[in-house]
């Protein structure tokens, strides 16, 4: 069993700095590993002599890797413990991404990019259960959106460097500089990173064993609305945001004439959009309160999406009309996805691990869907996305209703 929030030892965690701090860390490198390579998918369409939507494939499968590899590093870390998982998350991922640096086919391209989202994902799970360990209700719902933050500056400031490095040098540079950013996490972490999870009396259990009591830990997990609920939530709002980042290359460089560094630069708009919703949270989550602050994210969202439909329907697709209405729906995911985030953890203080690893696969496999999902999509008329954006939106009304009419005390 996991220990109730603010027994941990770690250094630091009276404060929690260092567990922000690596849950920015890793916030930003998994993120970065997906966004940073953007603006030179058609470039690595074009080295690899691949289609495009052949290209898009890394993007599901670092996704993918990211998604599932959660569902083990929470367990690792409830285990064995935060500090060691975590360490060798970031050797991995700091290995991988040489490797795509150096890769010679597509193949083993896509090999690597599956491997550096499962490092990723140790990142994400196992920072999410640092910060479980010293925050509890309200509190960590701050901290998540401080890492919303974090997360907001990798979503702009990743293309924009992917952009410009791919306009001077070759697309290979951008996974060089997450090598360089993965070595110097590391660093950092070896120095800075205590340990949160107090040590149990015993752990003479086979693996056979905790491996069955962590697939019914999962079981109960979704089973409980509690936790489903906010989920599917932030998987469906992670969604709306990377489909879109996922399929606006090709639209830019293509549609539009857009070269890499012009599209690294838009992203910083998204950044902005993302920052000002995780800002809003985090300054206005102790007086609105978590349900209200979800309705206000869900209706930024389908506005959003009503007005980018209605200048489709009105014959306009340029980049104001696409850019626009897309930086009201990012917004809104801004506000969304760090309460959706915290509210599982918060339910489960004894399955921090558990909790944030299942919450991170739905997250990431819901955002490989819809990713595949949108990729399809013709790049001649905004109207098929706008679409999209409202059925999600839709569906986001459904789930966030049925939340609010949950006992979260049960």
């Amino acid at each position: 069993m996991i220990p109730p929030p603010g027994s941990g030892t770690a250094k630091g965690s009276s404060t929690g700095i260092a567990q922000i701090s690596y849950a920015c860390l890793g916030s930003a490198l998994g993120q970065s590993g997906l966004f940073i390579a953007l603006p030179s998918l058609p470039a690595m369409a074009s080295d690899f002599q691949v289609s495009a939507s052949t290209a898009e494939e890394s993007i599901t499968a670092y996704a993918l890797g990211y998604g599932f590899s959660q569902l083990v590093w929470g367990p690792l870390a409830d285990r064995f413990g935060r500090r060691p998982i975590a360490l060798c998350g970031v050797t991995l991922f700091t290995l991988a991404s040489l490797g795509l640096a150096l890769v010679p086919g597509f193949g083993a391209f896509l090999l690597l990019r599956l491997l550096q989202g499962v490092a990723a994902g140790c990142g994400t799970s196992v920072s999410r259960a640092c910060l479980r360990d010293v925050f509890s209700q309200r509190s960590l719902a701050q901290a998540m959106s401080v890492v919303a933050i974090s997360y907001a500056l990798a979503l702009g400031i990743a293309p924009f460097l992917g952009g410009w490095i791919a306009s001077v040098a070759s697309w290979r540079a951008d996974f060089v500089l997450l090598t360089v950013l993965g070595s110097l996490a590391l660093a950092y972490l070896v120095r800075e990173l205590g340990e949160t999870l107090p040590p149990v009396t015993s752990r003479a259990t086979t693996l056979r064993r905790e491996l069955a009591v962590v697939l019914r830990d999962y079981g109960r997990l979704l089973r409980d609305r509690r936790f489903l609920l906010p989920a599917l939530i932030v998987m469906l709002a992670t969604g709306v945001v990377a489909g879109y980042a996922a399929a606006s290359p090709f639209d830019f460089e293509h549609s539009f004439g857009y070269s890499p560094a012009q599209f690294g630069n838009l992203s910083l708009s998204l950044s902005a959009a993302y920052l000002v919703g995780s800002l809003l949270v985090r300054r206005t989550v102790v007086r609105l309160g978590q349900q209200r602050l979800l309705w206000i994210g869900l209706g930024a969202i389908t506005a959003g999406a009503l007005v980018m439909l209605a200048l489709g329907l009105a014959g306009r697709f340029d980049p104001l009309s696409l850019l626009g209405p897309m930086l009201v729906v990012v917004a809104g995911g801004g506000i969304v996805v760090p309460i959706g985030l915290a509210l599982p953890m918060q339910a489960f203080p004894a399955a921090a691990g558990q909790a944030s690893a299942l919450t991170g696969f739905l997250q990431q496999e819901g955002t490989a869907a819809l990713v595949a999902l949108v990729v399809w999509l013709p790049d001649t008329s905004q109207v098929p996305l706008a679409l999209s954006l409202l059925a999600l939106a839709l569906m986001l009304a459904a789930l966030v209703r049925a939340y609010t009419r949950v006992d979260i005390s049960a």
